[in-house]
């Protein structure tokens, strides 16, 4: 459940892009909000391919296409929130749900648990990024 860094040159509302080098996590305490910005895209068990898109102005784009549902595919928008231990946490205004994912580096993010934990290792070697 492993996204990779796969674009900064453009996100859903305009925002000046960053470059690539300029992407420093600072992993030992805590990451910025300027680190993770950009957009991450990945595919999940099962088949589901997945793009978020993090911008300067706290708010996100999460778009899943669902392979084994003929393509259908559905749009979350809302804010997100930067965590100690390197977590970020995005909020659905409408349902109110809340999605975790963990900064890896500077170019990786992983999908977790609202307690934290990433998925086996097993599982996250059939994740394509």
């Amino acid at each position: 459940m492993s996204y990779i860094l796969c674009s900064t040159e453009q996100n859903d509302t305009g925002v000046d892009s960053i470059k690539i080098e300029e992407y420093s996590a600072v992993l030992e305490n805590g990451v910025s909000l300027d680190s993770v910005v950009g957009t991450y895209c990945g595919v999940l068990p099962p088949d589901v391919e997945t793009t978020l898109t993090l911008n300067a102005d706290d708010t996100y784009l999460l778009i899943r296409t669902f392979k084994e549902k003929q393509n259908e595919w559905e749009k979350l928008r809302g804010t997100f929130q930067v965590l100690d231990g390197n977590i970020l946490m995005l909020v659905h205004p409408l349902s109110g749900d809340n999605i975790f994912y963990k900064v890896r580096d500077a170019n990786h993010i992983i999908l977790i648990d609202s307690f934290g934990y990433e998925p086996p290792i097993e599982e996250r070697k059939r994740i394509t990024f």
